[in-house]
């Protein structure tokens, strides 16, 4: 039978101790450095070492978030000592995001188990099987999954699965935000995000606002799967995980023990084939522990309904006592101590032996030490993680034994038993031991030749979103050029011969959704053979990689800018996996720009950028589903403006930022960098404004004529810290 594992947070060293103590199988934390979660109190290598010994302790495992973005100046020796330090202390998983870092782990601690983030926002079996691949033992899927999709991974791909089952949730697909760090240079991807999810906005269509039910159209309620263990269960999952590392420890150690009880009995009524039922009380405690306007479950069952709070976006808690004693282990003791010969204490825990020897006995010259006054001093474990359960002791009468020897003799054989428990997690890092991914990985067999860039790809690359648009390009463009048309611009995609007859493009792209659920997948399948039409595939996700090499689609390959080739190794690493360009992160400056392998990456230099990629839907939210596209304003406090499209087809609203991004007055440094080319995204822009902004683009190569007109340089001169 299948276990379940309980996957609580921690914040602290603290609160790591108190949820093993209220049940936890295993803790997830993050140490000084890479952590998505930059403002908690993350732990230095003393408190790391003492969390993995205690959970080693108890038979509970723990696993360090290594999630966030990797600068490429950032890849030196301390991330290989970093990681070393875990190593060697016997971490048992380490979570990760960055694509190069999988890499260089996989490779470089080959035996340490790599979980894949949900910030990889993988949503179906194709990205699944990917990482499957590249040696992952267990995927977090992105939260907004149903358990129907989620089996899917799971029978096709036989891979563990962790999934959300209560706390906070983010309003954008894990890993495709942007608009904590565009809008206050904060980056989610980094660990610092801003959360301006919990905002308050108004929404408004065609000039008339439509938020009527209040203005946290962005916040979503809290995950509660307490209900649905179940089905959770026979959806192939694991592991449920707790959101929470910067939630108290009240809230940590509380949730923790509901989970603990009900998978327990779950697991039983599994057995007894009873029926599964969730006591008022216990959701009750669930709710006055912490919520935001209730919970949610709807993901689950691939709905959106009444998950927006609306109002009262604030975490919500109540006072409650909720303490659970340390979880002492219980050892028998043997005390031995005969005249002549020196003491001995053997201190045994579940067949994990330690001895030590004291000193030599003596005979007593006045009062002899006894049995209980041993037994006394040998109860003392104080602040240790053991007590004695039986002690059996082998004693001379009329003996001297100095208490404070029998107190010393303890205290180390309680120490030396924690070290020969422990020893078996523990590792030593061996520098032979290491293992070329690309070697060992049945993914790359087919894809031999992809170390060789394919030099196919014009220096200017255009994307749009309709015909209009492509007439506005054709009429300014007069030199040689690339296009993309977006597949969630459905009903442009499937006009690929009357796009291929009104442009001069060298090569037309298709570019696949940010999100590829099932349903995706399934169109995607319905129309392969006007797929194989096109030049070439922009990928957004590891899932479009997947399928690319599924269906074995020829032409050229470009990794989107979410796939975060923040690094040299990602850079490198995507090029084996089958890419020929990438298109390069958003979120990197000029300066970092300047220290990374530039040569067949674009960069964005004009665009709307996508600041959120969501399942729920803003104006089915708002004013109920009418399967129409369109776009809707989204203004906050301040009169900023933010561009809502609804892309109905594949099921996602995009959030674009209100003013583009522009780097036409910057060409002098872009050109310095030494990109492969440069990319232009048109989104709502008419006919006339793409000619405008073309002819702008083109004046300023050809004039050095500085543009003027309202936009921002987003990160390209900031960054992100």
């Amino acid at each position: 039978m299948r276990g379940l594992e309980v996957l609580a947070p921690a914040g602290s060293l603290e609160i790591f101790k108190s949820v093993i103590d209220a049940g936890a199988d295993a803790v997830y934390f993050g140490g000084s450095l890479f952590s998505a979660r930059a403002y908690a109190t993350n732990f230095d290598e003393a408190e790391s070492a003492e969390a993995l010994k205690y959970a080693h302790l108890h038979g509970k495992k723990a696993y360090l978030t290594l999630n966030t973005l990797i600068k490429n100046k950032e890849f030196d020796d301390s991330i290989h000592d970093y990681v070393r330090f875990y190593y060697e202390n016997g971490l048992d998983g380490i979570i990760v995001q960055d694509i190069g870092l999988i890499k260089y782990i996989r490779e470089n601690f080959p035996d340490l188990h790599v979980h894949g983030s949900t910030q990889l926002a993988v949503c179906n079996s194709y990205g699944a099987r990917l990482f499957k691949e590249l040696g992952l033992t267990r995927i977090v899927p992105a939260r907004e999954l149903s358990l129907e999709e989620i089996r899917g991974i799971y029978d096709d791909t036989g891979m563990k699965i962790e999934a959300f089952v209560h706390g906070a949730l983010c309003y954008s697909y894990s890993g495709d935000c942007l608009m904590s760090s565009i809008i206050g240079g904060r980056s989610g991807n980094r660990g610092r995000c801003a959360q301006p999810c919990r905002l308050e906005y108004d929404v408004y269509e065609n000039g008339s606002k439509i938020n009527n039910k209040g203005g946290y159209v962005l916040s979503l309620r809290d995950l509660c799967g307490i209900n649905d263990l179940p089905m959770l269960y026979e959806s192939g999952v694991s592991s449920l995980k707790i959101e929470g590392r910067m939630k108290k420890k009240q809230y940590a150690s509380g949730v923790v023990n509901v989970y603990r009880r009900y998978v327990d009995y779950l697991l039983d009524s599994i057995v007894k084939g009873d029926e599964y039922k969730v006591h008022k009380d216990d959701y009750d405690l669930l709710l006055k522990l912490g919520n935001r306007s209730g919970f949610t479950n709807c993901y689950y069952y691939n709905k959106t309904d009444n998950m927006v709070t609306f109002s009262k976006p604030s975490h919500e808690s109540e006072n409650i006592d909720v303490v659970f004693e340390e979880n002492k282990l219980n050892a028998t003791c043997y005390f031995i101590a005969h005249e002549g010969e020196p003491i001995k204490i053997i201190v045994d825990y579940d067949g994990v032996i330690s001895t030590v020897t004291g000193n030599v006995c003596e005979k007593a010259s006045k009062k002899p030490v006894s049995a209980e006054d041993i037994i006394k001093r040998i109860n003392k474990t104080g602040n240790s993680n053991f007590t004695f359960s039986d002690i059996h002791v082998d004693l001379d009468d009329d003996i001297f034994i100095p208490l404070g020897e029998i107190n010393r003799i303890r205290r180390e054989a309680l120490e030396q038993l924690e070290d020969n428990i422990c020893s078996k997690y523990t590792r030593k890092y061996d520098t032979e031991n290491k293992i070329n991914l690309i070697e060992k990985s049945e993914f790359f067999d087919d894809n031999a030749d992809n170390s060789t860039i394919k030099k196919e790809l014009s220096n200017v690359v255009i994307s749009i979103n309709g015909i209009s648009q492509l007439e506005g390009v054709e009429e300014v463009i007069d030199r040689e050029y690339d296009l993309i048309i977006p597949f969630s611009s459905y009903d442009l995609f499937l006009k690929y011969d009357e796009i291929r007859s009104k442009t001069h493009a060298n090569k037309v792209f298709v570019e696949f959704p940010f999100v590829i659920r099932d349903k995706t997948a399934r169109l995607l399948k319905d129309n392969i053979d006007i797929l194989r039409n096109y030049d070439g595939y922009v990928v957004s996700g590891y899932d479009g990689i997947g399928f690319v090499k599924e269906y074995k689609l020829e032409g050229v390959i470009i990794v989107g800018s979410h796939l975060y080739t923040f690094n040299n190794t990602s850079v490198d690493f995507v090029n084996d996996l089958g890419a020929d360009y990438n298109i390069c992160p958003m979120e990197l400056n000029n300066r970092e720009l300047s220290h990374r392998n530039n040569s067949n990456s674009i960069i964005n230099i004009y665009g709307r950028a996508p600041l959120m990629i969501s399942a729920n839907c803003v104006n089915k939210n708002c004013k109920g589903c009418d399967k129409k596209e369109k776009e809707l304003i989204l203004k906050d406090k301040k009169g900023n403006e933010f561009g809502i499209f609804n892309k109905c087809k594949v099921c996602y609203n995009v959030i674009y930022n209100g003013l583009p991004t522009c780097l036409f007055n910057e060409m002098d440094v872009v050109s310095s960098l030494g990109f492969a080319g440069v990319k232009l995204d048109f989104t709502n822009e008419s006919k006339d404004e793409v000619s405008d902004i073309l002819n702008k683009y083109m004046d300023c190569l050809a004039n050095k004529k500085r543009v003027e007109f309202e936009y921002t340089t987003a990160h390209f001169k900031r960054g992100v810290e």
